[in-house]
């Protein structure tokens, strides 16, 4: 990025700026309430806060429903004992009272958390007290991570006066973590998930299987993970994965799981190879077309019946697994030279038959599986409509129950999905990914075997 100043002055200007910041007298500068994200709409008139109670409390405690008392019991402790001092806290005027409770109020304490539930609350506090309104538990739980951020100092205070109303602009608001290149622990999860809903996200996309491993044990294909994970201490069992699930609803984040196929589907290889084409090749071959975009190589098969039991296998113990309506079955970066290097396909194509045609097979034996037989939503990535070599066409993917997932070309391909009619969630890979740096795969790819001297100025 360029600067808009010359590099020169850029030292000066910083100084000044700096200097004349400091010789602002604190009282001079604007009370302002640092929340995140921030709230459709706030009003604080007159800069004013009322200490809290040490008795604080929230109240209902709501019982009878599990995450939404979690959650109550998890944020009371917080905004007791957090004690946040801000570098520059709010010039306010100190009320004599104290705030003693919170009080709740839900409309629909049994809706589920799902694609499109009401996260929308409103806040009121003052000196007789602090109300939150919220249609549902998930919008509850938005409203009290706002409450906590309220909260500051060592004697903590809250703001009065205040009113908030808050709502999400975007009902998915996601994020994807990897788990085979990587392996993350259980508690690494919970350290995300918890993140997330510090800045009231609400759907952890667990990128579960890849080329690289297969990490989750499933009762129905135990063999996948036996052999495709990268040992018995980096898996999740059926447990973790309750634990997970469990502790997301507790912070009001649904879980949805990704197994990727047909392609990146290196790790099935190690429990059925018979269904994988081009399986523990070098995944860049001299002279040759790559058979993956990354090591290692590793398709399922479309033409081989075995394909099917298994994968059905997997989606049922997923269904069974996962509570969200989402199901994602992955379908980018299919490698067609991958495919051909299975006799079956390579006598498919030589005999008129094509590509999409493979895929399509795949997509017409496996999507009616997960939206009618499990009663699923599928989400693909993009790939699978608008891949640059191999695609399927659009009668293939009905637009009820499909759900599309852009990562290419910026707005572009976001736009083009809309338009023929499918919900889209939004991943470009130009804004959103946090792995896109610069380097090579270091660690299956023969090129790099001798390091090269870094060239010269």
């Amino acid at each position: 990025m360029t600067s808009s100043f010359p590099m020169a002055s850029e030292p000066f200007f910083l100084l000044s700026f700096f200097l004349l910041f400091l010789l602002l007298p604190i009282s001079s500068l604007p009370s302002t309430l640092n929340l995140w994200p921030q709230p459709t709409s706030i009003s604080w008139s007159t800069p004013a806060a009322i200490p809290l109670s040490p008795y604080f409390s929230i109240q209902p405690h709501f019982s009878s429903h599990i995450y939404l008392h979690r959650a109550i019991t998890r944020y009371t402790r917080l905004i007791l004992s957090e004690r946040h001092r801000p570098i520059i806290p709010p010039v306010v005027n100190l009320s004599n009272s104290s705030l003693s409770s919170l009080h709740l109020s839900i409309s629909d304490l049994s809706a589920p958390l799902q694609p499109g539930v009401d996260e929308s609350y409103s806040l009121y506090i003052s000196t007789s007290g602090a109300t939150l309104t919220a249609a549902t538990p998930w919008g509850a739980m938005r409203g009290l991570e706002t409450f906590s951020q309220l909260v500051w100092g060592h004697q903590p205070v809250v703001p009065i006066g205040l009113r908030i109303f808050d709502k999400p602009l975007f009902t998915h608001r996601g994020l994807l973590l990897d788990t085979s290149r990587n392996f993350y622990s259980v508690r690494s999860i919970f350290r995300t998930i918890r993140a997330m809903s510090y800045n009231k996200m609400n759907v952890f996309h667990w990128h579960i299987t890849d080329s690289q491993s297969f990490p989750i044990v499933l009762p129905s294909e135990p063999e996948l993970a036996a052999k495709g994970s990268y040992g018995s201490s980096m898996s999740y069992s059926t447990r973790d994965v309750k634990r997970i699930i469990q502790y997301g609803l507790s912070r009001g984040v649904r879980v949805v799981p990704e197994i990727d196929m047909p392609g990146h589907t290196a790790s099935w290889a190690e429990a059925y190879p018979e269904i994988v084409t081009c399986a523990n090749r070098f995944w860049a071959p001299t002279g040759k077309p790559a058979l993956a975009a990354e090591p290692g190589a590793g398709e399922l098969n479309p033409l081989h019946a075995k394909t099917y039991q298994v994968v059905q296998n997997v989606l049922h113990d997923l269904s069974t697994l996962f509570l969200d309506q989402y199901l994602h079955a992955g379908a980018d970066e299919v490698n067609t030279a991958c495919w051909e290097t299975d006799p079956a396909v390579a006598h498919f194509i030589s005999t008129g038959g094509t590509h999409d045609q493979l895929l399509e097979k795949f997509i017409n034996l496996t999507h009616p599986y997960i939206t009618d037989t499990l009663n699923r939503t599928v989400v693909y990535w993009e790939d699978v409509l608008l891949g640059p070599y191999v695609k399927v066409r659009p009668a293939t993917l009905p637009t009820e129950s499909t759900i599309l997932q852009t990562w290419n070309n910026r707005a572009k391909n976001t736009k083009r999905i809309v338009q023929a009619g499918y919900q889209v969630i939004v991943s470009s890979s130009d804004f959103y990914y946090l792995d896109c740096g610069h380097g090579g795969w270091v660690g299956n790819d023969s090129r790099y075997d001798v390091q090269e001297a870094e060239p010269s100025d």
